[in-house]
């Protein structure tokens, strides 16, 4: 299946908590298997490390990091138009690249 959502991508969350703020963010991570992303500054989890556990943080302490959201509950925000899309896709050359639904705009680059 192939993956409508690429690192990088900047994308508005439309279900769960975050959505009534219409929160967006850009993806730092996509992790496929399990079907969900890491959006930069969006679910945002503590996580408590104990004195030596971590070599970047020998003094030990409390680490935020982005958690991870379901990829059904984010869309993609079209480069182009900024609004939250449906993604198509469209054969260029031999390439499939990606497009906005809406305007028709590529969102990949095609090369």
């Amino acid at each position: 299946m192939a993956m409508n959502i690429k690192k990088g991508d900047t994308v508005q969350v439309i279900r769960g908590n975050e959505r009534h703020s219409k929160a967006r963010g850009k993806v730092l991570e996509v992790l496929s298997e399990q079907e969900r992303v890491r959006i930069e500054g969006i679910r945002v989890v503590k996580r408590h490390i104990k004195r030596g556990r971590d070599p970047q943080l020998p003094e030990g302490g409390i680490i935020e990091k982005p958690g991870s959201v379901a990829i059904a509950n984010v869309m993609l925000v079209c480069p182009k138009c900024s609004t939250p899309t449906r993604v198509g896709r469209k054969m260029v050359g031999e390439k499939s690249v990606r497009i906005c639904k809406q305007c028709d705009a590529q969102i990949d680059d095609a090369k």
